[in-house]
């Protein structure tokens, strides 16, 4: 697995192949320039990304996400797991319900 690093914080972890990560996690990146963290911007569209294999700990999380997941598909996609809290995200979650 690999983890997405931005100023050398974690924000996301793919099970994406070696070969497929690095395009995949530069992707979403893109997306977080639109998005807040605690109040405060993920990525200024300027600061280095770094691409890296992922940590124990960094891999648990994504277990743990993707056992909390409903979807009973066996996509064969690759899956990226936040590591970090998405500004009104949760309210969107909330609202669904």
């Amino acid at each position: 697995m690999f983890t997405l690093e931005i100023d050398g914080r974690a924000i996301a972890v793919t099970d994406a192949s070696e070969k497929d990560a690095k395009d995949l996690l530069e992707s979403i990146a893109e997306e977080l320039i639109d998005l807040e963290s605690e109040g405060g911007m993920i990525w200024d569209g300027t600061s280095p990304l770094t691409i890296r294999r992922a940590t124990d700990e960094e891999v648990a999380a994504f277990d743990e996400a993707e056992m909390d997941e409903e979807d009973e598909e066996d996509d064969e996609d690759p899956v990226v797991v936040f590591l970090i809290d998405i500004d009104g995200l949760e309210e969107d979650d909330e609202d669904e319900d």
